[in-house]
């Protein structure tokens, strides 16, 4: 795709880092966008930065550890905009960076939780 203006992107992970980032991005290109992250606070921070810019913003609520969440995803997604141009598979988390071995007894207990 070059002309990404009209578009539909679906980005998980959205309220923060790299998805929040991506949003940003997709907004800049007049994509429409349906932002999904598990953190409510960001994803609507992330919504209302997106519409800020000019562009369609969906925000949903999803935890991608349940496939029941991310059907609802896709289904809302599809009914807003009939159609998903792109998907961005971005939700996860990670430690504070650095190696795997060396993430805290906190940081495992939150990625586990």
């Amino acid at each position: 795709m070059k002309d990404l203006a009209g578009k539909v992107a679906v980005i998980t992970g959205a309220g923060s880092g790299f998805g929040r980032e991506l949003a940003r991005i997709g907004a800049r290109e007049g994509m429409r966008l349906v932002l999904a992250d598990v953190q409510q606070d960001a994803l609507d921070e992330a919504v209302a930065e997106a519409r800020a810019a000019g562009v369609e913003a969906l925000g949903v609520h999803v935890d991608v550890s349940k496939p029941d969440e991310v059907e609802q995803l896709a289904a809302r997604a599809v009914a807003r905009f009939r159609a998903v141009h792109l998907l961005v598979n971005n939700a996860g988390v990670a430690g504070g960076g650095g190696y795997v071995w060396e993430s805290s007894l906190k940081d495992w207990q939150w990625l586990l939780a």
